[in-house]
């Protein structure tokens, strides 16, 4: 919002929520996490300096709590992981700074996403309008954009990710299949987080509410 009331010769569209959502970096951290339009968020990661095996990206603040979620989940499940977590605000800098002018530079790019890792990107909107934004990036196939897929109408916020896919266990389930050289743990686990989404269907449809360990769940430093 400071930046947006304080800019000149264009125009701003600013849509505002109705409930009420989570603060995850202080003022002087959004200041350059929006100047920048994405960055890794290194308290969120787990690869202690060394070659992340796979990313969690996320861009909206429904996906990012989804995925600090996922990567609380992939902590503790795998906590020798080697997990980046990398937040967009602003879509455009995922295209070449030759398509757009917010489009990040290569140099930076490759900070983010690396040049061959698995990219599992959560996104409020249609999976496409990413795929999109990627072309020209190289080897664009490496992101795994989840989104909306047009499943659900009036259900719980839970039930509603998990029909489109982009819940925190579906997330994890994604991951863990691009976690390379670890078929006989990850195979397990992944089952494990795909029976519990279910039970959590379960439950959402006989008490129409979804469970607290969804509702009150906060992120643990």
């Amino acid at each position: 919002m400071e930046r947006l009331l304080a800019d000149t010769g264009r125009i701003n569209l600013v849509v505002s929520g109705k409930h009420t959502a989570a603060q995850w970096l202080d003022l002087d951290a959004a200041r350059r996490h929006c100047e920048a339009g994405a960055s890794i968020w290194h308290w969120a990661s787990t690869y202690e300096g060394e070659d992340p095996e796979v990313i969690l990206a996320c861009a909206g603040g429904i996906p990012t709590v989804e995925t600090l979620a996922a990567a609380a989940l992939l902590r503790r499940d795998l906590p020798d992981a080697r997990i980046r977590v990398v937040n967009i605000v602003d879509l455009c800098v995922l295209t070449p700074p030759d398509r757009h002018p917010h489009g990040m530079a290569d140099a930076g790019f490759r900070e983010l996403f690396g040049t061959d890792t698995p990219v599992v990107l959560d996104f409020h909107g249609y999976p496409s309008a990413v795929h999109q934004l990627l072309h020209g990036r190289p080897e664009p196939e490496r992101f795994h954009v989840r989104g909306y897929v047009e499943e659900g109408s009036t259900t719980t916020p839970y039930d509603l990710l998990a029909r489109n896919g982009v819940s925190r266990h579906d997330l994890v389930i994604t991951a863990l299949g691009h976690l390379h050289g670890r078929a006989t743990v990850t195979g397990d686990l992944a089952a494990a987080h795909a029976r519990h989404r279910d039970r959590l269907r379960e439950e959402i449809r006989r008490t129409g509410t979804d469970p607290t360990e969804i509702t009150e769940w906060k992120w643990q430093r």
